[in-house]
């Protein structure tokens, strides 16, 4: 009952529940980025639980505006995670905390692995929970 609810309101105010995924998508890449790699300084386990629920949470919301999308969303994420990530490299440049999160492995291993992961959520969801959606806009 309550996925109904909540796949009914996204499909009510489809740009506001858009824009809040991709919200979630920029800042929680930008953020987490620097607590959530193993091995490296500042990794923090409850950093990397909240970043996932923050991924399952837009994810339950891409199952509600988009049906069987998955490369869509799959390059969205990428494309998000990207920018996320630039923008607090951006904001933070030259910071001392910085240096063992730059190098080409993290520049490309993070946004990769954080959109596969928002992928295979996709995925999940669509297939449990995308047949209770009516995807027809009224």
């Amino acid at each position: 009952m309550l996925g109904e609810q909540l796949y009914n309101r996204i499909r009510k105010s489809r740009n506001t529940f858009l824009i809040f995924a991709t919200m979630i998508i920029l800042f929680y890449s930008g953020i987490s980025f620097t607590f959530v790699i193993p091995g490296l300084k500042g990794f923090n386990l409850f950093s990397v639980v909240l970043t996932l629920l923050m991924y399952f949470i837009a994810v339950n919301i891409f199952v509600g505006l988009f049906k069987d999308r998955i490369w869509f969303i799959f390059m969205i994420c990428l494309i998000l995670t990207s920018l996320g990530m630039g923008w607090r490299l951006w904001l933070e440049w030259g910071e001392y905390s910085l240096v063992e999160h730059t190098s080409l492995a993290v520049y490309i291993g993070y946004p990769s692995v954080s959109a596969i992961i928002i992928t295979i959520f996709y995925i999940i969801g669509n297939s449990i929970f995308g047949k209770n959606v009516n995807f027809s806009l009224k």
